[in-house]
């Protein structure tokens, strides 16, 4: 058996730990012999063993690691929904038992959830919700060659937050998921605003605040940095895909990534 997983930008700007997108860009885990083997402390085999699974597996991919999209989230979700349906659970059930193992794992709901469901997600604490809509435009993602450090990243943030950046980043998160539902891409550049965790996260990689600030100078419809970074998300309109993409390539790989709508599966 051969399963896919795929990648998560996280945040969405404004929503800090609770917003997170499933990304057309994936990881593999089989027991065919593909790719490389799992050694004994990969994360996708120690999830495979968690969720009951035994003997070798073996680990492809093509998601970035280290690049706030989602790698260590897709690759736990992959070697635990491996082991679950090698169990013979059936596919739902092998999702949500994947989730529970990679959330519990993970400590990140936002990520955990669109790497096991696919589509996009709202976290409530235990409750997971997925929205029945997508962000309007076309969405490209600026990966650059460096990495982050997620524990890093964040305690680098404030531990404490003003009530009136807590009022900002609600009004910003309200507007976001309409614009999402309504495909009201005019909407994106204030919907995607933050107050709570990029700025802090921006000061640390001059070159992905550079790449910003650049993508916002082209033409973007909307920037957030993905997950803790250094990757950007960029949407764009057909208008200004040329221009952007040729600015962002000078500095990053840039990727046109849909939203992935199956999670992680058997192939």
């Amino acid at each position: 058996m051969r399963v896919r997983a795929p990648g998560s930008s996280a945040n969405l700007g404004p929503g800090f730990d609770v917003l997170g997108l499933a990304v057309s860009r994936y990881v593999w885990a089989n027991d065919e012999g593909r790719g490389e083997l799992c050694w004994e402390d990969h994360i996708a085999r120690q999830a495979f063993e968690a969720a009951g699974g035994r003997g070798d597996i073996w680990f492809e991919f093509e998601l970035e690691p280290g690049r706030g999209l989602g790698f260590s989230a897709a690759a736990r979700a992959a070697g635990a929904y491996l082991a679950y349906r090698r169990l013979g659970v059936d596919h739902a059930g092998a999702q949500q038992r994947s989730y529970e193992l990679v959330n519990e794992i993970e400590g990140h709901g936002d990520n955990a959830a669109p790497c096991v469901f696919g589509g996009l997600h709202v976290i409530a604490g235990a409750i997971r919700h997925q929205v029945e809509a997508t962000i309007p435009g076309r969405t490209f993602f600026w990966v650059p060659d460096i990495e982050t450090s997620t524990d890093e990243s964040r305690a680098a943030l404030a531990p404490v937050v003003d009530r009136a950046d807590a009022v900002f980043n609600l009004g910003r998160l309200g507007l976001l998921l309409s614009a999402c539902y309504e495909q009201r891409i005019d909407l994106l550049r204030t919907a995607t605003e933050d107050r709570l965790h990029q700025a802090a996260r921006l000061a640390d990689s001059e070159l992905t605040a550079k790449a910003y600030e650049a993508a916002y100078q082209s033409g973007a419809s909307a920037v957030w940095l993905s997950g803790s970074g250094p990757t950007l998300a960029v949407v764009v309109t057909d208008e200004t895909v040329q221009a952007i993409t040729s600015v962002l390539g000078e500095s990053g790989v840039v990727h046109e990534l849909a939203m992935d709508e199956d999670g992680v599966i058997a192939v």
